[in-house]
């Protein structure tokens, strides 16, 4: 009966020129209702932590989780507080069955999706996962960079990366086959929570090395051999991609480029300017101008229904 009256999403109000695939980010908030939808949806929880309601279960999420929802399954996202600078940020991939069945099964048997073919033909199966060393975020950072900003074939690319990202959620379905008889896989799930839930602190090789119950020598290698990174290269890397996540959020628009700048751990600000610019070749200031004029543009034309999660 809940189902009856639950307030049903369309794809229609968010897919355009032919192509059944969109990505967002965006902050959750309490008002919105619980819902579904008549498409497919990835979520990927981007930052802060908040409780995932899904049909009857409430499931506790941080940076990292990541579902995959069918048509139909109702959801809602809640923050775990009112407070606007402790956003939960969630990342949405939203496609429909044509794409999913062209991906998981037309394309060859002997290299298909073979747990998502099992998938494809349940209703209202859900899953729940969670990423080892960042890859969910890095595919969707990716996702949501082609959608923007439309280069050519970037429809070709978008149905690569949700490729990529299927396989990736294939694998964390067997994480047993994925790490088994290697520790330094296995490590690796304990150092990227660590590093991005201190990102603020001034983290060293040695406390890093310390939590994960290594040597420095030894965590420098398996960076290297898992992430292709150095320990400094990784970690400013992860700063810089979370400054970019707060500072296209509407909802940190009240924070200065210094407030964002200390809460990613660099607290010289001509550093961190100089940091922001190499990685992404703008200034924090325009970085965030751009994200301004995109988000009032889709308010504008309407081409996101609402600042909600899908």
């Amino acid at each position: 009966m809940r189902k009856q009256n639950l307030w049903i999403e369309k794809g229609e109000q968010f897919f355009a020129n032919g192509l059944s695939l969109y990505v967002n980010r965006v902050s959750e908030r309490f008002e919105l209702p619980e819902h579904a939808h008549d498409f497919i949806e990835i979520c990927y929880v981007w930052a802060g932590s908040g409780f995932h309601y899904i049909e009857d279960q409430t499931i506790r999420v941080t940076q990292g989780d990541l579902f995959f929802l069918p048509v139909g399954v109702s959801h809602i996202f809640r923050p775990s507080s009112p407070n606007p600078k402790e956003p939960l940020i969630i990342g949405n991939c939203i496609f429909d069955e044509t794409i999913f069945r062209f991906l998981t099964l037309i394309l060859p048997l002997e290299y298909g999706l073979y747990r998502f073919r099992e998938i494809s033909s349940e209703s209202d199966r859900w899953l729940q996962m969670r990423e080892r060393s960042g890859e969910f975020g890095h595919l969707f950072e990716s996702l949501l960079k082609e959608f923007e900003s439309k280069r050519t074939g970037y429809e070709t690319m978008m149905c690569g990366l949700l490729l990529q990202l299927l396989i990736g959620m294939e694998r964390a379905m067997n994480p047993e086959i994925e790490t088994q008889g290697d520790p330094a896989a296995r490590r690796m799930d304990r150092i990227y929570p660590y590093v991005r839930e201190h990102l603020h602190e001034k983290l060293s090789l040695t406390d890093v090395a310390q939590h994960v119950g290594v040597g420095e020598r030894q965590l420098q290698r398996i960076l290297a051999e898992h992430a292709g990174l150095s320990f400094t290269a990784l970690l400013n890397k992860e700063r810089i991609d979370r400054s970019c996540q707060l500072l296209a959020d509407p909802s940190s628009s009240f924070f200065t480029i210094a407030d964002i700048a200390a809460k990613v751990g660099i607290y010289d600000l001509k550093r961190f300017y100089k940091q922001f610019k190499l990685a992404t070749g703008q200034t924090p200031a325009r970085y965030r101008q751009e994200h301004e004029v995109t988000n009032d543009f889709r308010r504008e034309m309407g081409n996101s229904p609402s600042p909600a999660s899908l």
